[in-house]
């Protein structure tokens, strides 16, 4: 998406701002004009803005109340139109033609958690950085169009006890297609934005087969690219 215009959002207390992976994220993510599209966890609000002025019907979801309200205020003072629902991912909402989402991914044992609950939020994958991606992942399905599309970002994780591939994964269970359609290079770092289509029809126990998993199992993921291998030094994403 085009983000010309947009990238002075002012810094707020409590909200994770706009980083290297928000800006990979939301300049790769496509939408169109009237298309349905969902921004999880919108933090700065950033993918948010830029689909809702490419035309999109857009909904911002977050925990962060302060994330909530930072988003509302930059779309009003740029007569912008979006919603802003506080919620769990994508918990209680309809199916979307696009969605995104940056997720948290540090690893994060519980003694380590950041002080401040919201910030936390924006940053905690749990022990092997996965934890809220397979979350995410286990309920998307449900949640896309017949033809819709999400765009995941996916960090290197620098774990040796880490069940999760640290480049992107090719396979992922419930999709049909996954592609990279952008990358970065960071100090010790790599980015990926993910493009996932083909999902899989949500059975009676709405999760699409191969899905039903605690949040703590694996991924269960395959990874057998032949990109180059990517740093592996975790990012401090503050």
């Amino acid at each position: 998406m085009d983000l010309d215009g947009l990238l002075d959002l002012a810094a707020r207390p409590h909200v994770y701002p706009v980083r290297e992976d928000t800006l990979l994220l939301a300049q790769a993510t496509k939408v169109w004009p009237g298309g349905r599209f969902v921004e999880v966890g919108c933090g700065s609000g950033l993918a948010s803005l830029a689909a809702a002025r490419a035309g999109a019907r857009v909904v911002a979801t977050d925990r962060n109340p302060f994330a909530l309200q930072g988003v509302r205020e930059e779309a009003r003072a740029r007569g912008l139109a979006l919603d802003g629902v506080r919620t769990d991912l994508l918990e209680g909402l309809r199916r979307f033609d696009v969605v995104a989402f940056n997720p948290p991914y540090l690893p994060t044992p519980p003694e380590e958690r950041d002080p401040d609950p919201w910030v936390n939020l924006a940053l905690d994958g749990g022990t092997d950085g996965r934890e809220v991606t397979r979350r995410f992942l286990s309920e998307l399905p449900a949640h896309l169009s017949a033809r819709g599309r999400a765009y995941l970002l996916w960090a290197s994780i620098p774990s040796s006890a880490s069940l999760s591939a640290p480049e992107p994964p090719r396979v992922v269970p419930g999709f049909s297609r996954v592609r990279v359609v952008a990358s970065r290079q960071l100090p010790g770092e790599r980015l990926w934005v993910l493009e996932l289509t083909g999902a899989v029809e949500v059975g009676e126990s709405g999760a699409a087969p191969g899905q039903n998993r605690s949040p703590g199992e694996s991924l269960d993921v395959k990874d057998d690219t032949d990109r180059p291998g990517a740093g592996r030094a975790v990012r401090r994403r503050a």
